[in-house]
């Protein structure tokens, strides 16, 4: 549900209702959203050159203005906390019940009554190269998290990491199950995209709350790759004719990202590339935005700067639309072109909450391909996926409609939680999509030759039948 709010006889209110307390007073709370002295929400994140430098992000209550983190490398020895060195945090205040939209405070209904929060951030520098290290962060004197333990990129080799459609829904149920069954198939992975819409309503203190508990201590081991979907945004204004989507107050103190020189304020920390190694740079664009041409040129001259092997674009609006009745048009004349010019790799995205693979194929070919042939040379790989429980319906015709760009729907999927895991060694990239028990699904291998065109190859023939609403138990919607 978007949040609206309206100015009635001097007051500004919600038209969304939270959910209220057994006496009506307030909105209801779990045990897990209470801020308090002990730090909470921890999450790591990328800001810096991810083989040298790690992120840290968490919460307190209002009355911890000044704070830490302390860092270790991860010895075997028991009290390897002695070569621990400190680091001062930076802190920034909320007021989770306003926000502000053209000067003016508006208030938010459903996090009514709740205190501030402080947010806090650090970021250690100087770090060795695919090295283990152990790190915890405090919040009142002496009220210390536990250690996790989290490794820097390497400067060569192999990187496998994960890949979450939508969660938004369910997030205190069926989401949680998502996380750790691909936290338990990839204990490894090096990071985790997650690809728009992680809650329903950007703004309401208590899904973050789900959210965060979900992850537990996977958020604090494995970095998170964050992109903002429309539902990480809000509509806030006084009347009907100036209300303007703007993201959630949440989004930036939740999550350290690198703030993108050039780009305007409201792009911050939504727009912004990582070059996680030598041979994976990862683009993460935000598709929230009506008008994408000055993400289209940043993105245009990032890729040409790059000489990373594999490079991947996320962002939450797909450029091919899988559910039914969806379509970007306006998106996809923007970035298609720039996607297709510097033959980006793999573009990871959500939004239509059904599972759909397809490719692009490689300059020349026919536009009239019926699916992507075993060793037939691509340009482009689109996914579409969901991690959350609400379903859509596919699409009617598929990717018919796009076929005139050269694009095939070579696998998709209905009423189905699904968590990727995509691997990358030198000249292969291993892409598997796995349902929420574990089981294999979706399987295909794109190799890479010296010149930079790709092949692509599947064992269509060992992966299950196509899940389909009509196959699978029946879907009643999951609410947020």
């Amino acid at each position: 549900m978007k949040l609206a709010f309206f100015l009635a006889a001097g007051m500004i209110s919600g038209i969304a209702v939270p959910a209220v307390a057994h006496d009506g007073s307030h909105p209801a709370q779990v045990p897990w959203q209470q801020a308090s002295e002990w730090p909470d929400r921890i999450i790591a994140t990328i800001d810096g050159d991810p083989a040298t430098s790690i992120s840290i992000s968490w919460r307190t209550d209002g009355t911890i203005t000044q704070t830490s983190a302390e860092i270790a490398k991860a010895l075997p020895d028991a009290r390897f906390d002695q070569t621990a060195t400190a680091l001062q945090a930076n802190t920034q205040v909320l007021d989770l019940t306003h926000t502000k939209h053209g000067g003016i405070v508006v208030p938010v209904e459903h996090n009514h009554s709740l205190p501030p929060t402080n947010h806090h951030s650090v970021r250690f520098d100087g770090l060795e190269p695919d090295t283990l290290y152990a790190y915890r962060v405090q919040g009142a004197e002496g009220h210390w998290s536990e250690w996790f333990q989290t490794r820097t990129a390497p400067r060569a080799g192999p990187v496998r990491f994960i890949y979450l459609g939508d969660a938004q829904n369910g997030l205190d149920s069926h989401w949680p199950r998502i996380m750790r069954a691909a936290f338990q198939s990839a204990p490894d992975a090096r990071f985790i995209v997650h690809a728009g819409d992680l809650v329903n309503r950007g703004s309401r203190d208590l899904e973050w709350a789900h959210w965060f508990r979900a992850g537990g201590f996977i958020n604090g081991m494995i970095p998170a790759i964050p992109v903002a979907g429309n539902h990480e945004y809000e509509r806030v204004g006084l009347s009907e004719a100036d209300r303007q989507r703007v993201l959630s107050f949440l989004w930036r103190p939740q999550f350290r990202l690198p703030e993108e020189p050039g780009l305007p304020e409201e792009l911050r920390e939504t727009v912004y590339d990582i070059r996680y190694s030598p041979d994976v740079h990862v683009f993460v664009l935000n598709s929230n935005i009506s008008d994408m041409s000055e993400q289209a040129a940043w993105l245009d001259r990032a890729l040409a700067q790059s000489d990373a092997r594999w490079r991947i674009v996320t962002m939450h609006h797909p450029i091919y639309s899988s559910g039914r009745d969806r379509d970007n048009p306006e998106k996809r004349g923007v970035l298609l072109p720039v996607m297709l010019k510097h033959r980006v790799d793999l573009v990871l995205q959500g939004h239509d909450h059904t599972y759909a693979r397809g490719t692009v194929g490689a300059e020349g070919q026919s536009p009239a391909r019926q699916a992507a042939t075993d060793g037939e040379q691509v340009a482009t790989m689109f996914v579409n996926s969901v991690s959350g429980p609400k379903q859509y319906e596919f699409s009617e015709d598929g990717w018919h409609q796009y076929a005139a760009s050269g694009v095939t729907l070579d696998r998709m999927a209905e009423n189905t939680q699904f968590y990727q895991l995509i691997s990358i060694d030198g000249d292969e990239l291993h892409y598997v999509a796995h349902t929420a028990d574990g089981a294999l699904y979706d399987e295909v291998r794109l190799r890479k030759s010296a010149n930079g065109t790709k092949s692509i190859s599947s064992d269509e023939d060992a992966l299950p039948p196509t899940r389909r609403f009509d196959n699978t138990l029946p879907y009643e919607s999951v609410g947020g």
